[in-house]
């Protein structure tokens, strides 16, 4: 039976600070057999877009990185482009992102943080996989090149997912541009003009045009959408919706695509949550709410789907933080399903296709590491 660890939160001494906790991360068994001298080794990260300010702390990657690299494996540390137009869309962008994110490139990596799809962010191979929807998809080539994979994923809230945990960050994270799209490419957005303000926030987010300035308001082509949610999560005003016959097809698409990465990956792969700064906003926000459940400290796991199913049940017995939106929405209370009136969703359905198409499992013994 797959293991789910957790290391708690607080950090009531120096033994107990979060140095020593990617120690204890690094000390687990399936984590060292990750870990392996002399191969290489891709950190996947969540670098976060520009506003999105609740992202995993930069020493926690940079004390991963080192720690690994301490123990003789060849590591790089990554993360994939955005598919809507935004700062993160090819890699100088990107770069340039990972360093006002406080990831600097040269000293905390050792020239080692790369774009997983390259400069163009469309790096990469089309791979065949099973399943209901995707046929194939392009995945970036370094996560295909490198020994071994270690997903270190900032837990949050997602509008079309319930959260964005490790079967997300394994799968949609770790595509080209293109690969995204085909996942994307099930959804349909429309546009409520009643709503639109005439900010025009949206309009730099949009890479096809389908969005375009028609005087005080914007017009909106469904025909060219490529459905990058770019509208979506930057409209301050919710004039963008989703057309919700294209919701469970998505979730059984990210599941698709991570289970293609982890079939076609060389060798291991282990997978890290982090349930602190948890926001209503993913990291492909522009912005983001203050944490609407306290810190939980951090869960670890082989299985992405063992660690996604304890990653939520946690959330729902955790209280809510006053002052957040939890407050906001009279969900404060422990056991209140926060990412259900968050999102209007739970991860549940995509779980159980998970299960099905053996990406992992849901049965697993929980381990309070020390």
């Amino acid at each position: 039976m797959n293991r789910v660890y957790w290391i708690k939160g607080r950090s009531q001494n120096v033994y107990r600070n979060i140095t020593s906790k990617v120690e204890a991360l690094l000390s687990l068994d399936e984590m060292a057999e990750t870990v392996e001298p002399d191969r290489t080794l891709a950190i996947k990260v969540n670098i976060g877009e520009l506003g999105h300010g609740h992202n995993i702390p930069p020493i926690i990657i940079t004390s991963f990185f080192e720690q690994a690299r301490a123990k003789g494996t060849k590591a790089v540390v990554t993360d994939s482009g955005s598919l809507f137009k935004g700062p993160r869309f090819d890699g100088h962008g990107w770069s340039n992102t990972a360093i006002v994110q406080g990831f600097g490139i040269g000293d905390a990596f050792d020239n080692q943080l790369m774009l997983t799809g390259g400069f163009t962010n469309e790096e990469g191979r089309f791979t065949a996989c099973d399943g209901e929807h995707l046929g194939g998809v392009e995945i970036s080539s370094m996560i295909l090149d490198v020994s071994n994979l270690v997903v270190l994923s900032h837990v949050t809230a997602h509008p079309l997912l319930g959260i964005a945990g490790a079967i997300y960050n394994l799968g949609l994270g770790t595509l080209t541009r293109s690969g995204k799209a085909r996942v994307h490419s099930c959804l349909e957005l429309e546009f409520d003009e009643s709503r639109c303000d005439g900010s025009k926030a949206c309009l730099p987010y949009c890479p096809t045009g389908a969005i375009a300035d028609s005087g005080e308001k914007i017009s909106f082509d469904a025909r060219i959408c490529n459905g990058c949610l770019g509208c979506f999560m930057s409209c301050p005003n919710g004039a963008m919706g989703i057309k919700p016959e294209g919701i469970p097809v998505f979730q059984e698409s990210a599941v698709e695509a991570a289970k293609v990465v982890r079939d076609n990956l060389r060798g291991k792969a282990f997978f890290v949550n982090f349930l602190s700064s948890v926001t209503p906003q993913s990291d492909d926000y522009p912005f983001s709410d203050v944490p609407f459940i306290p810190d939980l400290g951090i869960l670890a796991s082989a299985d992405p789907v063992a660690l996604d199913l304890v990653t939520y049940q946690m959330i729902v017995r955790s209280p809510g933080v006053p002052g957040s939106i939890a407050d906001e929405l009279n969900i404060l209370e422990k056991g209140t399903d926060k990412v259900a009136a968050i999102t209007g969703l739970t991860p549940e359905p995509m779980l159980e296709y998970a299960e099905n198409i053996k990406l992992g499992s849901r049965e697993c013994e929980f381990l309070i590491s020390a």
